[in-house]
This record gives structure tokens, sequence and C-alpha cells, in this order.
């Protein structure tokens, strides 16, 4: 099992999602526009791993000439995103809430807003650089050694957590602070997404024992590397 993280670790992961809550209550940036990034980066990531999946599946099928490995993978990277367009129509349902709650009724000013645009941008140029990075690592490990479906997992339940808010009446009660809440929701599952991964997805088991973390072997059991005495002693009766 992986080592708990320091307590710097854990006041960076904190500090870094506190930001837009803070840049929010001080600074006045909107909280819909946080949200619909954080929609879009749900989106970007899943996206990323789809179309890691697919070129990891579809290798050894391409000809082997530089043409038909980069249509190859032009096509792995339109099926992810024909795949993440199809499942936004459900995972969108917050933003028509609020939207609502927002007011918004000019969608083009809505996306000409400066700063959606910047925020946006980055992240397609992120998920670019992530999806390089997971093309790369893919070609020396497999899905299963690097967890995709942990992460797939993690990135998943940061939304459905949002989604499981926007449908209690608990979001009601806050009227026009309403997409505040669904940020601070969002923020708070990301700390303990990366700060106690486990904590989540144990609270899921159908999403596959793979995705935890296996538990710590006790000494006894794991010594010499022969599985402990314990384990020797079962072999002789067998």
């Amino acid at each position: 099992m992986n080592a708990p993280p320091s307590p710097l670790a854990v006041a960076q992961v904190v500090a870094r999602n506190l930001v837009p809550i803070v840049g929010i209550l001080a600074f006045g940036w909107s909280a819909s526009t946080v949200l619909l990034l954080y929609f879009a980066d749900t989106l970007l990531s899943l996206g990323v791993m789809f179309a890691g999946l697919a070129s990891w599946f579809g290798r050894g099928t391409v000809e082997d000439r530089w043409a038909a490995r980069l249509n190859a993978e032009v096509g792995y990277v339109a099926s992810a995103a024909f795949i993440v367009a199809f499942i936004a129509v459900p995972l969108g349902v917050p933003l028509v809430f609020v939207g609502a709650m927002a007011g918004w009724n000019d969608l083009g000013a809505l996306f000409s807003d400066p700063a959606l645009q910047a925020g946006l941008a980055w992240q397609v140029v992120a998920a670019v650089w992530s999806y390089s990075a997971l093309w790369r690592e893919l070609h020396v490990r497999s899905p299963d050694e690097l967890r995709l479906k942990r992460r797939f997992s993690l990135v998943f339940l940061r939304w459905i957590a949002v989604l499981m808010v926007v449908y209690s009446p608990i979001l009601g009660l806050f009227g026009r602070f309403g997409p505040l809440v669904l940020v601070i929701v969002y923020a708070g599952v990301s700390v303990v997404a990366e700060v106690a991964p486990d904590r989540i997805l144990a609270l899921f088991p159908d999403r596959g024992g793979d995705a935890l973390d296996p538990p710590v072997q006790s000494g006894k059991d794991t010594a010499a590397g022969n599985g402990g005495p314990n384990a020797r002693r079962n072999r002789r009766r067998r």
C-alpha cells in the first residue's frame, strides 16, 4: 500500500484546490465559470484515458509506416472524443441547474468570457501533454500496471459527487450561491481523492477490487520472500 502523504504534500493539495474558492470569494471570479472549467477538465481527463486505451489495444494492428500510425492515432482520439461527447450529456445535468441559478440567458456572451476561454485553452494544452505522456507510458507498461481503472474511477467520482448534490434537496437551500456550493464540493472531493483515494473508492465496492491499493501483509507472512512460516506450513500440509 502507498505510504500516506506527508503534511507538506497534504498542505499543497489543499492550497491548490482552495485557489478557485478563494478567487470566487475574494476576487470576484465567477463560480459558474469555475464549474464549467471543472466539467471540461473531467471530460478531457476521461478522453485522455479513452484515447490511450484505444491506442494500446490497437497496437500491433497498424502498418509500420508513419502515415498509417498517424492516421490510426487520429482515429483513436476521434473515437475517444465521440465517447466523451456521448457521456457529456448525462454528466452535464448539473450545468443545467447552474445555468438556471446563474441566469445564463446568453450562451454566446458566456463563452466569450476571456477567463473562460483562457481556462479552456489551458486545459486543452494540458490534455494534449497528458495524452503524450500516457502514450509513452503505455509503450512500456500495461493499463493494469498503470492502474488506469483507478485513475478513471477517481476522476469520474469527483463529478459524481457534484451530481449527487445537484439531485439532493440541499442545493435549493443555497439559492444563487448554488454554483459556489458545487465548486466547494468538487474541490473537497478532489482533495480527498489525492490525499486518501482509497477512502473514496471503498464507498463503491462494485467498481472492481483492483482500483484499491492492496492491503499490507503482515511481516510474519512475508518474511524471507517465501510467504513466511505460515505460508510454508500450508505448503507442507498440501
